[in-house]
């Protein structure tokens, strides 16, 4: 059997901002989202993935941030990873 190169396993994955959009007119379920930023993040693993940035606002992401991934649920029985900043759940602990 093929095992995957690259597994999802567990919260916090590290990774960094490799570029990003922040985008304030969304299709489908974004529609009335308001903006959201679509970003690629460089998983310190080495792979990269398209992926959204939460808990940063439209003005609070840049090239370069650490960043981790978090999962959300879609309250349709699955979870999608996204990533926030390091400093978001920094500041959840103070």
């Amino acid at each position: 059997m093929l095992q995957p190169a690259y597994q999802l396993a567990g919260g916090f994955r590290p990774g960094t901002v490799y570029s990003y959009t922040v985008n304030y007119r969304g299709e489908g379920a974004y529609r009335d989202r308001g903006p959201y930023v679509l970003a690629y993040v460089e998983l310190d693993e080495g792979p990269r993935m398209m992926t959204n940035i939460v808990d940063a606002g439209d003005t609070g992401v840049a090239v370069g941030m650490p960043v981790e991934m978090v999962f959300h649920d879609t309250g349709e029985g699955s979870a999608l990873p996204r990533f926030r900043p390091v400093a978001a759940r920094e500041a959840q602990h103070i």
